[in-house]
């Protein structure tokens, strides 16, 4: 609960909105409030702060990515006030140092700052080097979605000083990012059943603040596409600038309950690699067509032995085994020990052509509404780069070319995909990459005909 110090008691009687409430009184060890913009996260995140600071024994923490952002944009809140916001510390209720970064409360506690950009923090936190160790009573987080995992994880460890009445803490707020999040798996935004056992969620819809201008709000509720739902709705959903921004965990995410249907054919997917990691998809088809991504291999450092051992342990027994045709020797291997693999096809568009097909697989639904293209949801890293692989930007400012980053499971999806509905008599009409808003059509018909459809 807050403490009843005298600078309590003046910006008491500042009105709150309940998520507000709900977030100052919540002890929980790991504390995320998000929400759209002009919620009211930033000022609610240092109100927070000032009351745990304001223990005559405590060590706050307060961190942004970057310091110049902190300074800026916290801070401002936090000793200048925004608006009509008196700042949040007193003038006079407190010292600050800032060469060293620190904020004392006069008869209470500490804060120190800094940002994540800064090599200080990573050596304070906890890794090597002078002065290893930052001890702390609790850690902020502003525009936690910024922070890089590794940054926060060695932050969050220097969360140990234990003082009576003031429960340890890493507490922050942020707008909201891709499902891919390290964020939302921690807080079980997407799936619940991701969540840190001791961590708390406090949605703040942008809407429901009616301290903002009506103006403000307007505008707001104006945005269209994924800003919109980001930055009024509050919702996690993927970039601007996702190739498959057709993919929604809603819809394309399934663990059917007869799973078994998905035994009519298989065809597996393979990117090859050593450090970067070595991919299998496992695609089942049901009496219908449809494709369920039911399994997936994502292993780095892996020997060519242990790589004819992870398709074999999901290969059914005569399926197709789609190889990138970069990997000759691995192709070989598996020939010789039984596998049917085969080598992708290669060449100029090829990337786009095979993206073409699986956005169209996406779009297209069957006649239960249902898609023909699911995930399992064990398989995590190939849900996480569907989320997270994004179009190049051209020099025109037109995206042409995906980005060179989160696609292994992507390039194995493409060359298993690809393989079975060219083989199947499918055929692409338009790829979705020059005209993304008309999306992709994929024409089934001709191939739903055969009494092998599925295989």
């Amino acid at each position: 609960m807050l403490m009843e110090t005298e600078p309590y008691i003046e910006y008491r009687d500042t009105p709150l909105l309940d998520h507000q409430h709900e977030f100052l009184d919540a002890d929980d060890a790991w504390l995320l409030g998000d929400g759209g913009r002009g919620s009211g996260k930033t000022y609610v995140l240092c109100c927070k702060l000032f009351d745990r600071a304001s223990h005559p024994q405590a060590r706050e923490g307060l961190f942004r990515q970057r310091l110049i952002d902190l300074k800026t944009t916290t801070l401002r809140t936090l000793l200048e006030g925004d608006g009509a916001n008196p700042p949040v510390l007193i003038p006079g209720s407190y010292t600050h140092n800032s060469a060293l970064k620190v904020i004392k409360l006069n008869g209470g506690g500490e804060i120190i700052y800094n940002g994540m950009d800064q090599g200080d923090v990573g050596r304070e936190a906890g890794s090597t080097g002078r002065g290893s160790s930052m001890n702390l009573t609790g850690a902020a987080f502003d525009e936690w979605v910024e922070m890089q995992e590794n940054t926060v994880i060695q932050v969050s460890g220097g969360v140990r000083v234990k003082v009576p009445g003031l429960p340890l803490q890493r507490y922050g707020v942020c707008n909201p990012s891709t499902p891919a999040h390290p964020l939302a798996i921690r807080f079980g935004i997407t799936d619940p059943s991701t969540a840190h056992p001791r961590a708390r969620r406090i949605e703040m819809p942008a809407k429901d603040n009616f301290f903002n201008p009506p103006e403000f709000l307007e505008e707001l509720a104006s945005l269209t596409g994924v800003a919109r739902m980001r930055y009024w709705d509050g919702l996690w959903v993927g970039a601007d600038g996702l190739v498959y921004d057709r993919f929604l965990r809603s819809k394309h995410v399934r663990d059917w309950e007869q799973p078994e249907r998905f035994e009519k054919g298989q065809i597996l997917g393979v990117d090859d690699g050593y450090t970067d990691p070595f991919v299998v998809l496992d695609y089942g088809i049901d009496p219908d067509g449809r494709l369920w991504c039911r399994n997936e291999v994502y292993e780095s450092k892996l020997t060519q032995s242990e790589k004819i051992d992870r398709i074999k342990s999901l290969w059914r027994g005569d399926c197709p085994v789609v190889v990138d045709n970069a990997a000759p020797d691995l192709i070989e291997s598996l020939k010789r020990a039984g596998v049917n693999a085969v080598p992708c096809d290669k060449g100029p568009g090829s990337v786009n052509y095979g993206i073409g097909v699986v956005q169209s697989l996406l779009a297209c639904e069957c006649d239960d509404g249902e898609p023909w293209l699911s995930y399992s949801s064990n398989c995590t890293n190939t849900i996480r780069e569907k989320e997270s692989y994004e179009w190049k930007p051209g020099i025109s400012g037109v995206k042409d070319q995906p980005r060179d980053t989160n696609n292994h499971a992507m390039d194995a999806e493409r060359y298993a995909l690809r393989y079975i509905t060219e083989e199947r008599g499918g055929r692409v009409l338009s790829s979705g990459v020059t005209d993304q808003d008309a999306g992709a059509k994929w024409s089934y018909e001709d191939a739903r005909k055969d009494d092998d459809w599925g295989w």
